[in-house]
């Protein structure tokens, strides 16, 4: 720890704000208190870098915890620096990804030190954790990584700090990439740092930031190569304990290799980790397409390394151009005095120069000194030519290959359907971007609109689609059918194709497919499922006019809340029969004491002996005729025990030909777990002034239409507890106090007991035939 300078008279916090202190002081009052920051009460330091410091703190308006990074006095020495880090510091703020840690502000601290504020995410970075065993994993953070990258690098962001320690897990354990304290934007060209200053990691710094120059989104991929490293092996792939040694090495040494049973990852590596920015990925979004083919047992491509064939070349290719240019300007004076140029063949005018393994034989012809100049010197034998000063080029040849085009180049959009032929056999329709067929025939149509093979590539192209378009709805595979929808159809629109055959052929397929999903949803009485597939015509732009009568059929499709009579039993249907499971029908409110006399009087059942809650002992005879307060017929029945409920459930079901049962826990937990109040005394009525029940009907109903849910009485389950012993009962009931109440809680009681607070309603079980019959 520094210490301090000498003591100071003690000024008033006024006078504090004033007073100028110099970087040293600054950095020590830093090392030795923790920053006054408004609005914030600072904690502790949980971290220190070369460049801040980081202190935990609790944002006293919101009452959560923050971390606060506290730049350092070196890294802003002046007002303009500390100007450009605020501008650069509320551009990041403006990333909103859920792969990157955002910022909640900016600001400056009493003493001047800039400072901004991130959550606080306490389960520690991506250095702490061990990878080396769970390639899944690896890849899961290294795609989250690229995505934010990716996202970034296209709002002109470049991050030039990627390494384990910025990368921060949340509560739900997803990693998100943090600290871009140090970023560097590409809409404005002043630099934070000075100029030739490489800032960064150094274990994951690519060659050129090492270096000081000027970088973009491909230095941030080095950092993301060297990361994927760290997790297949578990350490750096250089070590060095000098930096300006370990910088050698990421300039120089090659990428380490990996143990055979990692080699898959090699070429991956080898790209991303290329010393020259030019031999790594394009982008973000071609590493994560890389990384996607080792994700399924497919390695990349391996790189070229084109820096390495440049140096090679580098000695020779001013000597080698000379003699190119030399014999080439000879090949063409020679064919442009040739008696045969006219009986050239019809389209061979028209040449390229490209590498080729057969390349043909150069064309030379004699050259003759003119006779107004001196003669040239003699040309020295072979054996002479090794002591020449030229001799390091001896072995240099020059050749010119000639060969033929495959497209006129005077002709307008020639070369982009060329491009678009070989772009449609590869495969390659609207994607990499730069390398498609939809922008080769794009770019030919501006060029040359009435060009007629214009239409014929465009068709193949809409063709591809619109066979996957067809094949994926009839599958069911809606999202697929609505992106490749999505990707094709501004293409047909600009290419004028709406009336083309493939495009109309692919409408035409889609009527009996789309119709034979309507009718097997009709049949099942699948009401999602057809609106799924409505949804799916609309979007496809299939008129309903095309799918009837099922169309109109599917607007009488029952639906959950519609009520359903079993002679005189009030029943709503809560869910739809769904893959050959049946549907769910329930009581509209709990059974009433009305109904339950009824029950009594059929059955003259013993009544089970009733409790109270709160107060379990009691010398007054208590029955679900006499509660121990006043009921009306139309209240929920209470003090009938879990036994009782299943007799009238079986009685019940005697009478109307069906079979009702409790719900269980999972099936009404949904039930009251709907939005709206959640004050009892407004869905029902608990402890609101008077004791006892009200008319099961009274309170606000749920989404379905069901009542008393949230209040009155609470309800039986078929649940058990305790070897089942004991009795699930649900929701509230009107001795539970407001203030505690849990609308969805349980608790378990003596199945053959009675309380004054329980009663239950019934549900059945709904098949599709049944609801079809309807």
């Amino acid at each position: 720890m520094l210490a301090l300078p000498a003591p100071r008279p003690a000024p008033d916090r006024d006078m504090q704000q004033e007073e100028e202190l110099s970087p040293d002081e600054l950095t020590a009052l830093l090392s030795s208190y923790m920053p006054e920051i408004p609005g914030y009460r600072v904690l502790r330091r949980i971290g220190k870098g070369g460049m801040s410091q980081v202190y935990l703190s609790v944002q006293e308006s919101l009452d959560r915890q923050v971390a606060i990074k506290v730049m350092s006095p070196a890294a802003l020495t002046d007002e303009i620096s500390k100007q450009r880090f605020e501008h650069e510091a509320r551009t990041i703020a403006k990333l909103e990804h859920p792969c990157i840690v955002g910022i909640h502000e900016v600001g400056r601290t009493r003493q001047g030190l800039l400072y901004y504020v991130l959550p606080y995410l306490a389960k520690g970075h991506l250095g702490q954790r061990d990878f080396t065993h769970d390639e899944a994993r690896a890849i899961e953070v290294l795609r989250s990584l690229l995505s934010a990258l990716e996202y970034a690098h296209a709002r002109g962001i470049v991050h030039r700090d990627v390494k384990a320690e910025n990368v921060l897990f949340d509560n739900a354990d997803r990693p998100l990439l943090t600290d871009f304290g140090i970023a560097l934007s590409k809409r404005d060209q002043t630099r934070i740092t000075t100029a030739g200053l490489a800032v960064g990691s150094g274990g994951y710094m690519a060659p050129e930031q090492a270096r000081g120059e000027v970088v973009d989104g491909r230095a941030d991929l080095y950092s993301v190569g060297v990361l994927a490293y760290e997790l297949l092996m578990g350490r750096l792939p250089y070590q060095a304990a000098d930096p300006l040694a370990l910088a050698l090495m990421h300039a120089q040494d090659p990428v380490p290799r990996l143990p055979p049973e990692k080699k898959h990852w090699q070429p991956f590596l080898d790209r991303a980790m290329a010393k020259s920015p030019d031999n790594r990925y394009r982008n973000a979004q071609q590493m994560l397409s890389a990384l996607n083919q080792i994700a399924n047992g497919k390695p990349p491509e391996p790189a070229v390394d084109l820096a390495r064939i440049k140096g090679k070349l580098a000695p020779h290719w001013k000597p080698a151009l000379a003699a190119v240019a030399g014999v080439a300007l000879v090949a063409v004076l020679f064919a442009w005095f040739s008696r045969d140029r006219a009986e050239a063949p019809a389209g061979s005018d028209f040449f390229t120069v490209e590498d080729s393994p057969a390349a043909a034989p150069a064309v030379t012809a004699p050259a003759a000194a003119p006779e107004a100049e001196p003669a040239a010197e003699p040309v020295a034998a072979p054996t002479e030519a090794a002591a020449l000063p030229t001799s390091a080029f001896a072995g240099v040849n020059a050749e010119v290959t000639v060969t033929a085009l495959d497209y006129d180049p005077t002709r307008a959009g020639a070369r982009e359907l060329s491009a678009a032929r070989r772009q449609i056999d590869r495969q390659r329709l609207s994607l990499p971007p730069g390398d498609n067929a939809m922008e080769s025939l794009r770019a030919a149509r501006a060029l040359a609109p009435r060009e007629p093979a214009i239409a014929r590539l465009s068709d193949e192209v809409i063709a591809f689609y619109a066979g996957r378009i067809v094949t994926a709805a009839e599958a069911g595979k809606d999202a697929e059918a609505v992106d490749d929808h999505a990707r094709v159809a501004p293409f047909v629109e600009e290419m004028a194709r709406a009336d083309a055959r493939p495009w109309t052929s692919m409408r035409e397929a889609l009527v009996p497919v789309l119709l034979a999903r309507l009718q097997a949803g009709l049949q099942a009485v699948d009401g999602e499922a057809v609106d799924r597939t409505k949804s799916l015509a609309g979007t496809l732009g299939i008129a309903s006019s095309q799918l009837e009568p099922a169309w109109s059929q599917a607007v009488q499709l029952p639906k959950a809340g519609d009520p359903i009579d079993d002679k005189g039993v009030a029943m709503v249907l809560v869910s739809l029969p769904r893959d050959g499971r049946p549907g769910l029908a329930a009581m509209r409110a709990e059974v009433t004491r009305a109904e339950y006399a009824a029950f009594d009087a059929a059955t003259r059942r013993a009544d089970a002996r009733c409790r109270n809650r709160i107060a379990p002992i009691s010398l007054k005879r208590r029955g679900w005729d006499e509660p121990g307060f006043s009921q009306a017929g139309s209240h929920p029945v209470v003090c009938v025990s879990y036994d009782d409920a299943r007799a009238y459930a079986q009685w019940l079901g005697s009478r109307t030909g069906e079979t009702y049962r409790l719900p269980t826990r999972a099936e009404w937990v949904p039930l009251a777990s709907y939005r709206g109040s959640g004050n009892a005394c407004r869905d029902g009525r608990i402890a609101c002034g008077n004791e006892g029940t009200v008319a099961a009907s009274q309170g606000p109903a749920s989404h379905l239409g069901l009542t008393g849910l949230r209040g009155n009485a609470r309800e039986w389950l078929s649940d058990c507890d305790r070897g089942c012993t004991r009795r699930l009962a649900g929701g509230i009931g009107w001795r539970d106090p407001a203030a505690r109440a849990n609308p969805t809680g349980t608790n378990d009681f003596d199945a053959d007991t009675g309380f004054d607070d329980i009663g239950f309603r019934l549900v059945r079980e709904v098949t599709a035939e049944e609801l079809a019959a309807r």
